[in-house]
């Protein structure tokens, strides 16, 4: 078979330019590809993609103008992809096929598309392709939300068990969609993740919750300030592949510094996966962020399979109890136990508690007894936007008993 044509993009080359038109995809082979786009005359870098990577391949379906721009940040060696390549690919079973496959089941599946036009119709394929079509909808809508400023964060408070008073927040990314209303994580977040587009995302709410903490402090003091003298945290999510790659650790790490925030009030939230699923390279990139001063907090402990075996193995500083070990604990008596012995591992170790999901006064109640130090879940508050905490702090609602009575 013959070899594959290939570009060699110097550092800076334009690949190609949002608007224009091609009939071409390109896997990364070396280097690294920027994927920009810009709006109001404001570029805007939607991901940065590695070798092994794909970009390009809608313009093999489409005859649509392409939606954004590809530049080589380093000297490059791309792969290019015609649409004879894939009909090739397809029939020969060569490795740009698998390749394709690798990078469009991540990105939801979109050469089902090209195979339905050249397969018999079936009850199967026709489903991945609407599944397919669905998702890749939402990855265009994603980019055009980033490029139009459409995420926000929304904030759920964290209480202090002992004294009832607001302690920090956790920042929970929200969507308003121009058609769909407000959109919450669920419904894009898995996208997000197979599409890279998650580490914008996640860098834009970390940045945003940083400089609203500043807000929320500002607010609070001079509001005559809460009894503990205390100052508020804020809880930010990282997704797994913004530890993935070290220069977005380096960004994290560059975006704390660059707050203003104390490190120290800055707690950053981490999935048990990341630790099962890369033990090797996880304590590196763990070690190399809290170096920074921050807080490192595993959220939902209790679900993964190996919890208690990686307690000991990372620089942990916070466990956030899942809700599935909250929800109903008064009425088994088991689970009761269970959070009982977490709560004191936890503290043997030096680690804060917070327990999640607390929905009813029953679960408040017993979580008190336990003695945990952090309470969050609906029955506290709901996550709610910056502007409305602005407000609640205005008026002095700080602890818990006037929180509650606000609730929307």
């Amino acid at each position: 078979m013959e070899d594959r044509p290939v570009w060699y993009a110097a550092a800076g080359e334009s690949i190609f330019s949002q608007g224009g038109q091609g009939k071409t995809a390109f896997l990364i082979e070396s280097g690294e590809v920027e994927i920009s786009t810009t709006k109001n005359g404001r570029k805007l870098v939607i991901s940065r993609l590695g070798p092994g990577e794909i970009f390009g391949e809608l313009a093999l379906f489409s005859d649509q103008p392409r939606s954004a721009s590809a530049k080589a940040t380093c000297d490059s060696e791309l792969a290019i992809i015609t649409p004879e390549t894939l009909r090739s690919a397809i029939n020969s079973a060569d490795p740009v096929l698998a390749s394709l496959i690798r990078c469009n089941l991540g990105r939801f599946a979109w050469t089902q598309r090209y195979m339905l036009q050249h397969a018999a119709p079936s009850h199967s394929v026709l489903a991945l392709d609407s599944v397919a079509a669905s998702e890749r909808q939402t990855e265009i809508e994603i980019s055009t939300g980033i490029a139009e400023s459409q995420f926000r964060n929304f904030y759920q408070p964290i209480f202090s068990s002992e004294t009832g008073e607001i302690a920090g927040f956790e920042a929970l990314l929200r969507w308003y969609h121009p058609t769909r209303g407000l959109v919450t994580p669920g419904s894009f977040v898995n996208v997000a993740e197979q599409t890279g587009q998650i580490i914008e995302l996640g860098s834009f709410a970390l940045r945003e919750a940083l400089k609203d903490l500043r807000r929320f402090q500002d607010r609070l003091d001079n509001s005559g300030g809460k009894e503990s003298s205390s100052p508020l945290f804020m809880s930010v999510n990282l997704s797994v592949r913004q530890l993935l790659e070290p220069r977005e650790i380096d960004r994290l790490v560059e975006i704390v510094r660059d707050s203003g925030v104390a490190p120290e009030l800055i707690k950053l939230e981490i999935t048990e996966s990341l630790l099962v699923d890369d033990p090797a390279h996880a304590p590196l990139a763990l070690e190399h962020i809290r170096s920074t001063g921050v807080k490192l907090a595993i959220d939902d402990f209790g679900t993964g399979y190996s919890s208690l075996s990686y307690l000991h193995l990372y620089p942990l500083d916070t466990l956030k109890i899942d809700r599935s070990f909250v929800q109903g604990v008064r009425k088994e008596p088991r689970r009761m136990r269970i959070l009982r012995a977490i709560v004191h591992l936890a503290r043997d170790l030096g680690f804060s508690v917070v327990a999640e999901g607390i929905e009813t006064e029953d679960e408040l109640q017993a979580i008190r007894e336990l003695e945990c130090d952090l309470l969050q879940g609906f029955l506290l508050s709901k996550p709610i936007p910056a502007e409305l905490i602005l407000t609640r702090l205005q008026r002095g609602s700080f602890s818990l008993p006037f929180w509650k009575k606000e609730l929307i």
